[in-house]
């Protein structure tokens, strides 16, 4: 190629060498299809790439930087096209409409490529070839990633909305898809199921007294008493303000009976050291039912509710079964 020709390429050859895109291709082998390309002066805020108006071009980044904006489920993504690097060449492949919106992050000056002469470019060198494969599979294992830990951040936002951040035990809404999965199962196999519902006595009185910050250390106390208690397959869960819930998967109404009395007991005979250097003690109601052929979650919960008022309504502090028929027997 003659001086002349050389003078009318928008690149130089030094500028051509600093190219992630171009590296290890020769200059010369690729000097003419540059010749069909141009530079161009972006202005912050310029938009390169629209989805919108698509345009089948590569972009190389000579100075500046690039912003490409794409959108997920969880709102706008943002990536940064630095010196050297490329735009649009997923396009330039597929013909397909680009998913991400680019735009010039500072006044940039950019090299452009048609889509054409990209592909004309690739047939003529091996080794822009393997740079492209390489900035494609580049793309894709970034983009794989963002999908993994997107996936990774939605499954730890879905499982903390199902915990409850005061006691830690899990929430109703946990209850309702955990506990409706295990009534399934022990009603497809006529496996035991009971079901506790626990209430602080007279909670109330504690807020009064000593204020909700000493209310939230006395459910505090209780869920740990609960937890400590329980087999890993047990599901304990703080169903709402003062009042706790329990499946007990393989376990008869007898079992469970005992299992409550010995909760009542636990939580009456520890003391509750309160921030303010008070010493308080609680205690709980306990309701108790036994799964029955049909249940539903609600329907089971509802008879262990009638055994708990049942023990409240008798002086609190007690257990109280619901052995079928709302038959209800004080323990």
């Amino acid at each position: 190629m003659d001086s002349e020709q050389l003078e009318t390429l928008p690149i130089s050859r030094s500028e051509f060498s600093k190219l992630d895109v171009f590296q290890k291709v020769s200059f010369e082998s690729l000097a003419g299809y540059l010749l069909a390309c141009q530079t161009f002066t972006a202005d912050i805020g310029t938009v390169v790439i629209d989805p919108s108006h698509f345009e089948r071009r590569l972009i190389v980044v000579l100075d500046g930087s690039l912003e490409a904006r794409s959108v997920n489920s969880n709102g706008l993504i943002y990536s940064t096209i630095g010196v050297g690097q490329c735009a649009g060449e997923m396009s330039v492949f597929d013909n397909v409409q680009p998913s991400a919106r680019v735009v010039a992050k500072e006044k940039s000056r950019l090299l452009i490529i048609p889509a054409n002469v990209a592909m004309a470019m690739l047939n003529a060198s091996h080794d822009l070839c393997l740079n492209f494969l390489r900035i494609l599979s580049n793309r894709v294992r970034n983009n794989s990633n963002m999908v993994v830990e997107e996936r990774f951040h939605i499954r730890c936002i879905e499982e903390n909305s199902k915990v409850d951040i005061l006691t830690g035990l899990h929430n109703r809404r946990w209850l309702e898809e955990m506990f409706t999965r295990e009534i399934s199962r022990c009603n497809a196999g006529n496996f035991p199921l009971t079901s506790l519902m626990i209430d602080i006595d007279l909670f109330k009185n504690v807020n009064d007294t000593y204020g909700h910050l000493s209310g939230d250390q006395v459910l505090v106390h209780v869920a740990q008493v609960i937890a400590d208690n329980m087999r890993p397959t047990d599901m304990p869960v703080r169903y709402g303000g003062e009042e706790f819930a329990i499946f007990l998967p393989e376990t008869t109404i007898e079992n469970a009976r005992l299992i409550g009395e010995r909760l009542r007991k636990g939580i009456e005979a520890t003391e509750i050291q309160l921030d303010s250097g008070e010493t308080i003690r609680v205690t709980v109601s306990i309701g108790v039912a036994e799964r029955e052929a049909g249940d539903s979650v609600q329907s089971l919960i509802e008879r262990s509710d009638k055994a708990l008022y049942c023990a409240k309504e008798n002086g609190r502090n007690r257990v109280c079964l619901n052995t079928g028929d709302d038959s209800l027997y004080l323990v």
